[in-house]
């Protein structure tokens, strides 16, 4: 069974041979110890939202990857512009985080100015790391649009905006689903496998706002979106989701990442989700970075033994491999997906 195959039949809910493997991002530090050599991802993106490294070379450096670890996805980011002040790299990860842009709704007529989303350039590359994937699962990761609306309003200016002008908000989220709206189609066309949409929308306490917002405001213009979709979804938000799951997955995800393990409980959450989604999920990053082999192998054991029998759960870190993790422990990681991971013939 090929990895493509593996990912998309447990996304649907069909038998598969393990349990598949995927993860949003690898770290080029962590990848190139595991692999014994350099790996260069680059996860970075130009202004206009499409990866610094050609499609080639996004494809290659990945799979490389995937042979050392034996995981069995490959990604492509498919993200609308971000507009925020003095973006800067956060430590052990390639996310960048500033203050948002879009304050007023004079920022928004003069700064909203979102590409063409067939632009030639994002084309190419997507054509090039299409036609590199080989048997690996291609995956387009996007923002459906609140992830993108929060950050380009900044967490202070889009809780102001909440209360004294929600209609900014409005234009900012509406503006970017319809941009996504349109890429949808072209992903698709371009031959992606799986769309993963990455939209943080909770703190580790909660939602950002109130699932009476969600309800009202987001939830109705994304689910317009993501009923577009005819390739496997999984939706990803880091954060404490309890309050928002059963209106979060009325977008009709195939699965939902990471259950985010210091705040969510993935056997609760897994009891309260409809058999047919899925989860992927959730090997504690912080045990990664602070534990030790014994017991990563004993988590990977216990998440096999309890939801591996669901024939939807897909493995994963809670969120990225990160450089700051010790080797040692990805080794563990590694070693016991493949040891715990298959299912009997």
């Amino acid at each position: 069974m090929t990895s493509k195959e593996r990912v998309i039949l447990a996304l649907n809910k069909k038998p598969v041979d393990r349990v598949p493997w995927i993860e949003g991002i690898v770290g080029d530090g962590i990848a190139s110890k595991i692999c014994g050599e350099p790996i260069n991802v680059d996860w970075s993106v130009a202004p206009d939202g499409t990866p610094i490294k050609s499609g080639e070379e996004l494809a290659e450096e990945q799979k490389k990857v995937n042979r050392a670890f034996g995981k069995d996805n490959i990604n492509f980011n498919a993200f609308a512009p971000i507009f925020a002040y003095r973006m800067k790299k956060l430590d052990n990860t390639p996310v960048v985080v500033g203050d948002g842009m879009i304050r007023t709704e004079e920022d928004f007529e003069k700064i909203f100015k979102l590409p063409p989303v067939d632009s030639p350039i994002f084309i190419k590359n997507a054509r090039e790391f299409i036609s590199q994937k080989e048997n690996y699962c291609a995956i387009a990761t996007i923002r459906l649009g609140i992830g993108a609306t929060l950050l380009s309003m900044g967490f202070e200016g889009f809780s102001y905006a909440l209360v004294d002008n929600p209609d900014l908000i409005k234009k900012v989220h509406n503006g970017y689903a319809e941009w996504t709206e349109k890429l949808i189609h072209i992903l698709e066309d371009l031959g992606f496998d799986v769309i993963w949409a990455f939209d943080d929308i909770a703190f580790n306490s909660g939602p950002i706002f109130s699932p009476d917002f969600y309800k009202k405001e987001i939830l109705p213009v994304e689910r317009r979106v993501t009923e577009k979709i005819n390739i496997p979804l999984i939706i990803h938000s880091d954060g404490n989701m309890n309050t928002l799951l059963d209106l979060w997955i009325q977008l009709g995800p195939n699965a939902i990442h990471p259950i985010q393990p210091d705040v969510m409980d993935i056997y609760q959450i897994r009891e309260r989700l409809p058999e047919n989604i899925g989860i992927v999920g959730n090997i504690d990053m912080d045990l990664l970075v602070h534990g030790i082999p014994e017991e990563v192998e004993d988590l990977v054991k216990e998440r096999m033994e309890r939801l591996k029998p669901t024939g939807n759960y897909l493995i994963s870190s809670s969120n990225s491999l990160t450089d700051d993790m010790k080797p040692e422990n990805v080794k563990a990681m590694i070693l016991a997906i493949k040891k715990y991971g298959k299912y009997e013939e």
